[in-house]
């Protein structure tokens, strides 16, 4: 039988994912339990394994992104299966016929139906194979796709045979200069219906340096992979949510000694206590004393969360050099000791690095910190943006030592600031002053915390 091999969703948010990479090609044999392909999801790669063994039939190019659910090949456990795959819906009704025919009903068994029904989605196959998305940029771009030769797996249309495509009808277009304002041309074209064409043009005879109007270009970089997920997430939440962002400084005096006898203590345990270790804890509870800011807006509805998961925003470095951001989750961080989430929080911030967080780490969160202190080591403050969907975010930073008044004198202190973005769709300011006001009395005096 064909079995099918599909986007699977790995989270409770997971929408939908890109592929990143096969790992066979069109027609290899794989065996069970090895890893067929990778997809990018919500900022991390998951391998997809292949359940059973056979030839290997690909229906998704590297680059596309599906839904959650979206089938992207097959597993064709024999050769003639496989043969009826690549054939496409003509080949594979004639073989199903040919298979089906000469039963009668008495002689068909659930086993035979069971056999049969995973292979019915072949049927509706199209006659012009293209992947998804590019079928939506030939879409936004007028293009028709009809006479185009896919480069793809099977000669299956992707998104690059689209862009030729437009290049090639851009090209036979007659380019008109359309002059900017004064007496200079800026050099942007626009075809004969008026509508600009984007160019990248040689500086000049002789140098190899490309411009844009007239900015000279020193590397292009395709938004893809987790910063792609980065981009969607952050503007998802900025354009869904009203989000406010209140910031105040904490003496943190008596925190630092805090930690050190701390420290001292834990020293011979090899435990190494961090501050985000301590915000954790601290963070979680206060959201026990102010319930709505553990919360999310669903459907229409404010769902307060009796589970407090709270979220760790971690800095990764990718392997292009550029830096990327995760969210690994704490859950029940309510019901752990100070020690406990020193260890979690190690666990899932090495994961993180080494880039083998699960989709389960990074998901199920009710509220996030993010603590940007190793970035920048001087007094900074930053209004971070909410982790959807989510009531609020908070942020910590440096501690710098900083002249602040006490007792009506100007003395230095060792000062950080932090900052809390809400989503007053959903909480005002009555409860988030309660819940600063209870985070800053913890901070300023740590002892709070076990009362």
């Amino acid at each position: 039988m064909l079995v099918k091999l599909f986007i699977p969703k790995l989270g409770m948010t997971m929408e939908k994912a890109t592929i990143a990479e096969w790992r066979y090609k069109d027609g290899d044999t794989v065996e069970k339990d090895s890893t067929v392909l990778v997809i990018d999801t919500e900022k991390v790669a998951n391998d997809i394994e292949a359940p059973v063994s056979g030839k290997l039939v690909i229906n998704a190019a590297v680059g596309d992104e599906l839904p959650c659910g979206a089938i992207i090949g097959y597993i064709a456990e024999t050769r003639e299966e496989y043969e009826i795959a690549k054939g496409g819906a003509g080949a594979y009704v004639s073989g199903l016929q040919a298979s089906v025919a000469p039963a009668t009903e008495d002689q068909k068994s659930d086993q035979h139906v069971a056999a049969v029904e995973p292979v019915l989605a072949l049927a509706t196959v199209e006659r012009i194979k293209i992947s998804p998305l590019a079928r939506s940029v030939a879409k936004q771009n007028d293009i028709d796709y009809a006479g185009i030769s896919g480069s793809g797996p099977g000669g299956r249309i992707v998104k690059h045979d689209i862009e030729v495509a437009m290049t090639r009808q851009a090209a036979q277009k007659p380019a008109v200069m359309t002059a900017c304002p004064g007496s200079r041309g800026c050099g942007s074209t626009s075809d004969a219906a008026g509508k600009p064409v984007a160019s990248i043009a040689v500086a000049s005879a002789g140098d190899s340096t490309s411009q844009h109007e007239g900015k000279r270009i020193r590397e292009v970089r395709a938004l893809k992979g987790m910063r792609k997920a980065i981009s969607e997430h952050m503007h998802h939440s900025h354009s869904i949510s009203a989000p406010i962002s209140v910031m105040f400084e904490v003496d943190m005096t008596e925190m630092v000694k805090f930690r050190n006898r701390l420290l001292e203590k834990w020293q011979t345990e090899g435990v190494r206590l961090t501050y985000t270790d301590i915000f954790i804890m601290i963070v979680a509870k206060a959201l026990k004393k102010a319930p709505l800011m553990n919360s999310s807006l669903i459907n229409n509805e404010i769902i307060i969360w009796d589970d407090i998961n709270i979220g760790i925003g971690a800095s990764v470095m990718l392997p292009d050099g550029e830096s990327g951001l995760v969210v690994p989750v704490i859950r029940n961080a309510d019901k752990l000791s100070l020690g406990e989430i020193s260890a979690a929080r190690k666990d899932l911030t090495d994961k993180a690095r080494n880039g083998t967080l699960s989709m389960d780490e990074m998901t199920g969160g009710t509220f996030t910190i993010t603590n940007t202190a190793s970035l920048s080591p001087f007094w900074h403050i930053q209004t971070p943006i909410i982790h959807q969907p989510q009531a609020a975010i908070l942020g910590t930073a440096s501690i710098v030592d900083r002249p602040v008044v006490k007792d009506g004198e100007i003395v230095v202190r060792p000062i950080m600031p932090m900052y809390l973005t809400f989503d007053h769709r959903i909480v005002d300011g009555g409860p988030t002053a309660v819940f600063n006001s209870l985070v800053h009395g913890m901070m300023s005096d740590p002892d709070l915390i076990f009362i």
